[in-house]
């Protein structure tokens, strides 16, 4: 006997409730994904990059000597956005990675700029001190306290060489670094980076690109 409408098993209405809503909560994502991408594309194409929505360069292993590569799991890049800048390689790019587990798991984002620096440069760490970003020392640097910079500026600043700190940390440079989204600033093993913990519009990329490649020019003829 054909079974009737009343007859037939249909899933709890819950259940059914709750799967709709995974797959609405999955197309906002990837709609805001595609905004994202197509944002930054214009971005991209005015700065002659490549852009990729996924990431090709394998970059959580690629930069895992820069600190923030060494936090939280599930670590991946989005909009990887390749090329040069003012004559060096770029890489800009969003980030994000997982803290906690089941219902304390929580989502990290930020926005980031890696470009190449010599390969002399000591290393060194610059970050807000601010209790809404949370950014701490994990690189076993010695702090080189710069009273100026961390009372007035609020910045912590850790470096392998206090001489080299000293020189380039300057209230001007934390300046550049607050007006760029309170940015961090990291240089390790011919690396340099800026980073901040929020994903930043197209224009806030372009001056943060600019940034990079300005005091990668101020570190590289400091340390030579």
């Amino acid at each position: 006997m054909p079974a009737t409408v009343a007859s037939m098993n249909y899933p709890p209405l819950g259940l059914t409730i709750f799967f709709a809503a995974l797959v609405l909560i999955w197309l906002l994502a990837t709609l805001r994904q595609r905004y994202r991408t197509a944002g930054l594309s214009a971005l991209a194409n005015d700065l002659k990059l490549r852009i990729f929505p996924r990431d090709p360069l394998n970059i959580p292993q690629r930069y895992e000597r820069l600190f923030l590569f060494r936090r939280g799991h599930a670590r991946r890049a989005r909009n990887v956005m390749i090329g040069h800048s003012h004559s060096r390689p770029i890489r800009a790019f969003d980030y994000l990675y997982e803290t906690g587990l089941g219902l304390d798991r929580r989502t990290q984002r930020f926005s980031v700029v890696v470009t190449q620096t010599d390969s002399g440069s000591p290393d060194l760490l610059a970050h807000p001190t601010e209790p809404d970003l949370p950014f701490y020392n994990l690189t076993s640097l010695q702090q080189v306290h710069l009273p100026k910079i961390e009372n007035k500026h609020k910045y912590a600043v850790f470096c392998s060489q206090e001489d080299f700190a000293r020189n380039n940390i300057n209230p001007d440079t934390v300046a550049k670094l607050r007006q760029n989204s309170d940015a961090v600033l990291e240089t390790c093993e011919g690396l340099l980076a800026l980073y901040v913990p929020r994903k930043i519009k197209p224009a806030q990329y372009r001056k943060l690109i600019d940034l990079a490649s300005e005091l990668t020019e101020q570190l590289s003829t400091s340390s030579s």
